[in-house]
């Protein structure tokens, strides 16, 4: 069988550290897993600058899409020597970010060519500040602005500046409010709109089965963190929410902002089945998704996984093994075969990488 090339894309999740938590976040929200982690004492790592190297080093003759993730990206002890050496490899970088450490780190963004930042903002301060700590709003604004100033004294186009809103119930009624009164839109090149990620217990305990049947892991440490029910959703405004999201996304288009929304179709019918967890009768269909054969993370363990945040499911080592070892090795192909034949695991509906690496099968609403 021919080997697989290299792929578009890898995230790279560089800490397990972040400074805040955000109640919503499933690695250190209110169930998230290292919630869970520092209940039983276990610090924090980082990914060691050696493996970092190593993986660069791995893919310097392609041009591949790096994310850096977390945790929170910018603060890996070691974040500027990591970004100057993807950049010099030939290395494109898109982050997200909860933009408070943009202001420290805006002159070495801007000098190193660092492409894209998505900066995570759910509301104006009030709103924003209760759903992801006090305080958050002014430090990730302030960041947004330092480096929208030296970028454009430089003369530069980057870093482009995104923004990402997490709708939750706590903030659907305030996206007019922020995007419409409380921002600068100028310095802004996208937005991202998108639902809040969720998988059901009983999504989670085929999964966990899958895993156990399939591959002999059995672990649902990070599939568990993603649990909820459904009728936390019970209280949004479905028709209000669809009219402040064609509102805004009126106003992008009339400032020619690029925006995306997850899942791309806001309609009334749409959001009530996502948040019922009735997958089969949203608008939004797919045949299968690629990041099997096109994306891979890579944990601060040195852990390949193929799916983002599902990191249960996991390839190989990079301490143990190659690259190629891993990417064309038995378990990845068998992993790809099932996915050619059954198109999807019991998560897939509830992630958002779906709606970026999801082959679209129709949408009802076109």
């Amino acid at each position: 069988m021919t080997n697989l090339k290299y792929p578009n894309s890898v995230t790279l999740e560089l800490t397990q550290k972040c400074n805040l938590r955000c109640r919503m976040c499933y690695f250190w929200g209110e169930t998230g897993l290292y919630i869970q982690k520092k209940q039983q004492k276990s610090k924090p790592k980082e990914m060691s600058l050696d493996l970092i190297k190593t993986i660069i080093n791995e893919f310097s003759s392609t041009k591949v899409l790096y994310s850096l993730f977390g945790g929170e990206p910018f603060l890996h002890s070691e974040i500027d020597e990591i970004i100057r050496l993807i950049k010099k490899s030939g290395g494109v970088i898109d982050t997200p970010t909860n933009g408070t450490m943009l202001k420290k780190h805006a002159t070495m963004l801007v000098e190193t060519g660092f492409d894209a930042l998505r900066v995570s903002l759910d509301g104006p301060e009030d709103i924003n500040d209760q759903q992801r700590g006090k305080g958050s709003f002014k430090r990730a604004l302030e960041g947004i602005r330092s480096v929208y100033k030296l970028r454009e004294k430089k003369g530069s186009k980057t870093p482009r500046l995104s923004l990402i809103f997490t709708i939750t119930p706590i903030n659907y009624q305030s996206l007019e409010k922020l995007f419409l009164e409380e921002l600068n839109l100028e310095s802004i090149d996208w937005v991202t709109l998108q639902m809040q990620n969720y998988i059901t217990e009983e999504m989670a305990e085929e999964y966990v089965s899958f895993l156990k049947n399939e591959f002999n892991i059995q672990s649902d440490v990070y599939c568990s963190s993603l649990i909820r029910d459904p009728s936390e959703f019970d209280d949004i405004d479905i028709e209000e929410l669809v009219r402040q999201i064609n509102t805004i996304t009126m106003k992008f288009d009339d400032l020619g902002i690029n925006y995306l929304l997850e899942p791309p179709t806001f309609s009334k019918q749409n959001l009530n089945a996502y948040f019922n967890a009735d997958w089969r009768n949203m608008e939004d269909q797919y045949r299968t998704c690629s990041a099997p054969w096109k994306a891979l993370d890579i944990t601060v363990d040195g852990d390949i996984a193929p799916c983002h945040i599902y990191y249960d499911l996991k390839m190989g080592n990079l301490y143990e093994k190659s690259f190629n070892e891993i990417w064309n090795g038995e378990k990845y192909r068998r992993f790809r075969t099932y996915m050619k034949e059954h198109k999807f695991m019991s998560i897939c509906p509830g992630c958002c990488i779906l709606y970026l690496m999801g082959k679209k099968k129709y949408n009802k609403s076109t």
